[in-house]
């Protein structure tokens, strides 16, 4: 569901996204995740982090990789990022 204000913020509306438009903020979301973790696929930060860090962080970007094939954009499989990410 979206949200819309008037120019002067005084009323709101609400409408249901289409499914094509929910696919679209599912992919721009999709992205500022991949660009939030990128950082740590920096090969002096990778090696840093513990193997089960590691193994997080490629299972969270593979996850991220696998979400436009979820058949129901209102209701994607999400899996929170590490909390070290943090």
């Amino acid at each position: 569901m979206e949200t819309i204000q008037d120019a002067d913020g005084t009323q709101t509306h609400s409408r249901v996204l289409t499914e094509d438009e929910a696919k679209e903020q599912l992919r721009l979301m999709r992205e500022q995740f991949f660009t939030e973790s990128d950082l740590w696929m920096l090969l002096d930060r990778y090696n840093a982090l513990t193997e089960e860090e590691q193994t997080e962080l490629l299972e969270y970007r593979q996850m991220l990789r696998d979400l436009p094939a979820s058949e129901d954009p209102f209701n994607p499989n999400w899996t929170d990022k590490p909390t070290w990410m943090e």
